[in-house]
């Protein structure tokens, strides 16, 4: 036999041995031969998913040039959703602690509602009693007033650089009061606070709309387990704040998981978002108008390997329709109702959560990405009001 014909007949019988082989991988793994050679190599290419449009209108254009990092991110919701997702967008303020922080601040959030207006998309300002360096407020001086020359300063510079009361958007001052770790959060110190807010706000502008916002678990103000918050009524809060001031009342819970190789696991929105407990708010608040802010995380306690756990898109989808449960139940009760969506990957912070759907402004590359617009559609369909937060 001729060289030529041996060589020719090895790489034959080789041929086959690697396809053989190939089946067999193939039928006990599940898994395509090329893909896992691929992998090994480094260059796998990222699983591509397909989605289905969200909503019957149209996106909001030129998004991805608005020169805001919020809006720059919707645009990408509405790629994912092939169509409009929402026009209200959470945004975070401080307050001032001196006439160069008001004024400062005051430019910079206006020049922020300006970029939104001029996209038609509205703010849900959640004014939190810090001040510019991150430190938090003492609730008691609030409530006294200590601030309030530095309020009426500061919304003034917003007054005379041309904003609206319509491109206000929503103001939520002194959110999650019932959460440990603001200072001296006493509950006798929030009605006063959110009344002095709202008052001189509304000084100024007064057709802006108002909300407030608690979390569905209430803690001692120096317990930070957070295991321990009690889902009981809000009324203590909510009592003194003068009816008739608060447009939406909201209520904020997430889902909740033990560390690795703990087992309590909070996972129905009907215990982290009880619907009772708003009802209850808004009709002490005298507003058919309610909210909810939550969301679904990927990875928890990121940063430490020995404590991380994980949650798979079916789970987060699990999840996602006990929250439009709950919202559905207030609907039916003659509540007009918005789910708002905390969105963003935090991971490498403090709170150590990932809540985002997709990675590198790449939604089609996340198994995730279906999970949220089918959510979104959901909520379209039933008219409720679908809000977000990422940037």
């Amino acid at each position: 036999m001729k060289r030529v014909h041996i060589i020719v007949i090895n790489v034959i019988f080789f041929g086959l041995m690697v396809f053989s082989g190939g089946v067999v991988y193939q039928f006990l793994t599940g898994n395509k031969p090329l893909e896992a050679l691929a992998e090994l190599s480094g260059t796998k290419k990222a699983a591509v998913v397909t989605t289905n449009r969200c909503t019957d209108k149209q996106a909001i254009e030129r998004l991805d040039g608005a020169g805001d990092t919020q809006l720059q991110k919707l645009h990408y919701y509405q790629d994912a959703c092939h169509s409009f997702v929402t026009n209200t967008l959470m945004t975070f303020v401080g307050m001032p602690t001196s006439p160069q922080e008001a004024d400062e601040t005051a430019q910079q959030i206006a020049a922020r509602m300006k970029a939104f207006a001029k996209a038609g998309v509205r703010p849900l300002v959640i004014a939190e009693p810090t001040d510019a360096a991150g430190n938090n407020l003492d609730f008691a001086a609030i409530a006294n007033g200590a601030y309030d020359p530095l309020l009426d300063t500061y919304f003034s510079k917003i007054k005379s650089l041309g904003i609206t009361d319509q491109q206000m958007g929503i103001w939520t001052p002194l959110p999650e009061a019932n959460l440990p770790y603001w200072s001296n959060n006493e509950p006798k110190y929030f009605a006063p606070g959110v009344n002095r807010f709202v008052a001189i706000l509304r000084k100024h502008f007064p057709k802006v709309e108002t909300s407030i916002m608690l979390n569905s678990a209430t803690y001692e103000t120096t317990d930070f387990n957070w295991e321990n918050g009690d889902y009981q009524s809000l009324a203590q809060y909510v009592k003194g704040v003068t009816p008739g001031t608060i447009n939406y009342a909201g209520l904020q819970g997430f889902p909740w998981a033990a560390p690795q190789g703990g087992t309590a696991t909070i996972y129905n929105a009907a215990e982290f978002l009880n619907p009772n407990l708003l009802s209850e708010m808004a009709d002490l608040l005298k507003t058919k108008n309610v909210w909810f802010n939550t969301g679904t995380y990927s990875t928890k306690y990121a940063l430490d390997p020995a404590r991380m756990v994980s949650m798979a898109p079916e789970q987060r989808k699990e999840i996602l329709d006990t929250i439009a449960t709950q919202a559905e139940v207030l609907k039916t009760k003659g509540y007009h109702v918005a789910v708002h969506v905390f969105a963003k990957d935090k991971s490498k912070t403090s709170e150590e959560t990932n809540w985002s759907y997709w990675a590198d402004n790449r939604p089609f590359n996340s198994p995730a990405t279906p999970i949220l617009t089918e959510f979104i559609s959901d909520m379209s369909n039933k008219k409720i009001d679908f809000w977000l937060f990422d940037n």
